[in-house]
């Protein structure tokens, strides 16, 4: 007969958890929390290409979500303030959840717009609930 130890049973639970919730978010970005561009800005105060790894592409250079922060910020400090930040797909890579999430959390902390354009072409502009 052979004895099942509950606590190792324990460790393996996040990881299916963390598993099924990967699951569920898998696939191509879907602006849920979107809604389709009326009036489109004719500029932007910062553009942004997505590029690989959740990774963005800022004028031919590969950044991280911090380093954006950190630049927005920076623009912000120096009486530039940032507004409207445009994700757009990149040259070789297509917006995902990971670009999403990622400028939705900078712009509900710094408070600017935020447009994308899908893998479609169609704009829209992320709804920030400042709740969460």
């Amino acid at each position: 007969m052979q004895k099942i130890h509950f606590s190792r049973t324990l460790h393996w639970l996040p990881l299916a958890l963390l598993t099924a919730v990967l699951a569920a978010c898998g696939g191509t970005s879907e602006l849920k929390h979107s809604s389709i561009v009326a009036n489109v800005p004719t500029q932007y105060d910062l553009s942004v290409q997505a590029d690989k790894d959740g990774q963005f592409d800022f004028d031919g250079a590969t950044i991280d979500k911090e380093t954006v922060r950190g630049h927005i910020r920076y623009l912000n400090d120096s009486g530039k303030t940032v507004h409207s930040v445009f994700l757009k797909r990149g040259e070789k890579q297509k917006v995902t959840n990971a670009h999403i999430l990622a400028l939705s959390s900078i712009a509900r902390d710094l408070k600017f717009d935020l447009y994308v354009e899908d893998n479609n072409g169609k704009l829209a502009v992320v709804k920030i609930d400042e709740a969460q």
